[in-house]
């Protein structure tokens, strides 16, 4: 799926045999997985909206250019609609775009800790893991904490080893770009991107953050413009703040019921993305203080999961792809565990198992989206599951969700129904 050529200086944590990807690898990647994702998410894209999101969507690039909390995600998708001439499309279209940076930027930073073969292999398997296949077929922005969290922390390992000029300005744009697509990339992801800034300082961070401050005010003055100004943004936040955070808080639902709710749905979407990948987490946890920089890894690792764990068990864990950020730091622990860690003569010599094991995994996740007998009118646990998750599939994405509600997952802001019904989409 990647390209394996690369140049001869060494930069990853795994062991002299990691290399950093030319420019003209780079570029490859990107046109091998936009075709990838084409090809893959255009024959089981919707044609027309089913879920209230999506619905919400159209509704607010309809009234605004630049609308409130995920501006460039829908004023990019308003673009693109005007141009395939269709609204609903244009958000088919920009999310196939974002899904194709999200798996170069995965397999750009897989590329910093291991071997080729391996860092294709794993995007990959990323690529048909069916919520994110599902994700790139229906109007959602949640792939875009994937494009940027694994390109911070490709920045962040590399800045660490042998800095470059570039390096803190690609992070300020890529997080700026971030923060506007969906407002809490811009939070979770600052930490990582303190980090890179710490590396530059002290005038190159400055200037940096410049770069950083002026592309958000960019994005977040003309929202403010569009939508009546500041009176108005902070009475809509303020509102969304209590609808999504505190009535679905631990302080609402109480710590058990809320953060063990939290941490099922959690788990259940990282595995419904992953899948039997994960089983080698544990391993790969175990195997980076092996490594020749694992300290800094686990460091990186660490900072990256944080902010979104915090907020996910005690605030709010909606929809399943609010696990997408994990995934960077997943992808990496799971290539270190999955195959052997070139530190040693002995491991060298054996057999490497990495890629083997991850087209099997691909091919199984590749076999659940396809053929998962989804069934939305199940009662009970299974059905719910299905409802939250199973819509991820092929038969999932052509079907519109039932009246009821999902009962296993239903927190305090929960609607009473899911089945919208179906609307003229067109631009007009």
């Amino acid at each position: 799926m990647m390209p394996p050529s690369c140049s001869s200086s060494p930069t990853g944590l795994a062991g002299p045999r990691v290399v950093e990807p030319e420019n003209r690898d780079v570029g490859t990647a990107l046109l091998i997985a936009l075709a990838f994702v084409a090809l893959t998410r255009f024959p089981v894209a919707r044609s027309i909206p089913f879920e209230s999101d999506e619905f919400g969507f159209l509704e607010l690039v309809r009234a605004h250019w630049f609308p409130m909390h995920h501006t460039l995600f829908l004023s990019l998708a308003k673009l693109l609609g005007f141009v395939v001439g269709d609204a609903y499309r244009g958000f088919i279209v920009l999310d196939v775009l974002m899904s194709a940076l999200a798996l170069t930027a995965c397999w750009w930073w897989l590329r910093a800790l291991t071997e080729p073969k391996v860092a294709i292999s794993a995007t990959l398997m990323l690529g048909l893991g069916p919520l994110f296949w599902g994700y790139g077929a229906v109007a959602g922005n949640y792939t875009a904490a994937i494009f940027v969290g694994s390109y911070l922390m490709g920045i962040a390992v590399r800045t660490y080893q042998e800095p470059r000029s570039w390096h803190p300005y690609a992070a300020s744009a890529v997080l700026a770009f971030g923060a506007g697509y969906r407002s809490d990339i811009g939070t979770f992801w600052l930490p990582i991107y303190g980090l890179i800034l710490w590396q530059h300082r002290w005038a190159e961070a400055l200037k940096a953050g410049v770069l950083f401050v002026g592309l958000t005010l960019t994005w977040f003055l003309a929202m403010l413009v569009d939508v009546g100004g500041w009176a108005h943004y902070r009475e809509a936040s303020a509102q969304f703040a209590h609808s999504a955070g505190y009535l679905n808080s631990v302080w609402n639902l109480g710590v058990v019921d809320g953060a063990v709710r939290y941490s099922v749905k959690l788990t259940m979407a990282l595995v419904w993305t992953l899948g039997p990948a994960l089983l080698f987490a544990p391993r790969g946890l175990a195997r980076i203080r092996q490594l020749e920089h694992g300290k800094l890894l686990a460091i990186i690792l660490l900072i990256s999961v944080l902010p979104a764990l915090g907020v996910h068990l005690l605030v709010h864990f909606g929809s399943p792809g609010y696990a997408f950020h994990y995934v960077p730091a997943l992808m990496a622990i799971i290539v270190i565990g999955i195959g052997r860690i070139p530190a040693t003569a002995s491991e060298v010599k054996g057999k490497d198992h990495a890629v083997r094991r991850l087209s099997w995994i691909a091919a199984s996740l590749t076999l659940v989206f396809w053929f998962y007998p989804t069934n939305f009118e199940r009662p009970g646990l299974i059905g719910s599951f299905d409802l939250a998750f199973a819509r991820h599939t092929r038969a999932g994405l052509r079907q519109p969700l039932p009246e009821h509600s999902v009962v296993a997952w239903r927190t305090a802001n929960s609607r009473s129904g899911h089945l919208n019904p179906v609307r003229n989409t067109s631009v007009r």
